[in-house]
């Protein structure tokens, strides 16, 4: 297994120093990555000035999706390496009970990641449902959707032992393009006893991981550190757009849950994501106690193709004006060490 050992920097922020092949190589150097230029994470237009001012203690439940695997590995990485590094730093800031959704068709003859879920539950984690193959409601029937759902239930049912594992994420966040679909599966998921697990938070975290694996098989240092870079300056803007979303759409902040994906360089960023929300004022809780504010028992009943977040949904469906952002940074992101 890949050695970890983590220094902390006289600012505060957890570094990674590589012990092994594989290791996590994120280190603070400040320096942008020559030729690419990193947004500014500054909020800016009219319509940001007409919103309420952000809470300054805000909630959230940390999620992870695509477990066992998620992504490309790194050189020397394994899924039991990931998961065993993800589990620690969550436990380490007494985020024990997390929740990773899985999609079973990984556990497929493959022990690297049966083991990497058994590591995950073993540190007391939880597990829900992802579907067993990562179905797209969008582009499948309503009945197909539903049987890849009861597909995943046994190997959910084998890992998590009395664990509550009836928490159902859609895939890609598409909870149907038509009413009927959307009607239907989410009947389906009520009688069969599952609640979903919505999301507020998410800047697609997992659209780093491919490029940071072929950084490290090129010992581009420079490239790593714009990664990084860019990773927490887009977690910091969409973070405050999903939180604005919400007083658009609800009227008022809510709790929130973060989506996230078990890939290697999510790992690797972890203490300096966690110590970011930390400092935004952010306090932790279970998927559980997110949920339970009415804002999650709501449906916008609509059909969205491309679904998204809860505040998205309601967006969407009623028409309504996002707030300004930045745009996320994945072109740079897919040229990066090609």
């Amino acid at each position: 297994m890949t050695d970890y050992r983590k220094t902390w920097t006289a600012k505060g922020v957890f570094t990674f120093v590589v012990l092994a092949a594989g290791a996590c190589t994120c280190q603070s150097s400040h320096t942008p990555y020559p030729g690419v230029s990193v947004q500014s994470g500054a909020q800016t237009g009219a319509q940001i000035a007409k919103l309420p001012p952000l809470s300054k203690h805000p909630v959230v439940a940390l999620t992870f999706d695509d477990l066992p695997s998620a992504s490309s590995l790194p050189p020397g990485e394994t899924r039991a390496d990931i998961l065993t590094e993800l589990a620690a730093e969550l436990n380490a800031n007494h985020l024990t009970g997390a929740y990773g959704f899985v999609n079973a068709l990984k556990l497929r003859d493959n022990e690297d990641a049966q083991k990497a879920l058994q590591i995950w539950l073993d540190a007391g984690m939880n597990i829900g449902s992802h579907t067993w193959s990562h179905m797209s409601l969008s582009d499948n029937p309503a009945e197909a959707f539903e049987q890849d759902v009861a597909l995943n239930e046994p190997d959910l049912q084998w890992f998590a032992g009395s664990r509550d594992w009836r928490w159902f994420r859609f895939p890609f966040l598409w909870e149907g393009d038509t009413l009927e679909k959307r009607r239907a599966v989410r009947r389906y998921l009520k009688d069969n006893g599952y609640r979903i697990a919505q999301v507020t938070l998410d800047f697609e975290d997992y659209e780093w991981s491919d490029a940071y694996s072929r950084c490290l098989v090129k010992q581009d240092k420079d490239a790593i550190e714009w990664l990084r870079q860019s990773y927490l300056e887009t977690a910091t803007e969409y973070i405050a757009l999903g939180r604005r979303e919400e007083q658009i759409a609800f009227g008022h902040e809510i709790p929130n849950v973060m989506l996230l994906h078990a890939t290697a360089f999510t790992t690797c960023m972890l203490p300096e994501l966690i110590e970011l929300l930390r400092r935004q004022g952010f306090s932790f809780t279970t998927l559980a106690k997110a949920e339970s504010d009415p804002a999650y028992s709501s449906d916008p009943d609509a059909p969205l193709r491309y679904g998204g977040s809860l505040p998205d949904q309601f967006m969407d469906s009623r028409k309504l004006t996002y707030p300004a952002a930045q745009p996320k940074p994945f072109k740079q992101i897919q040229h990066l060490c090609n």
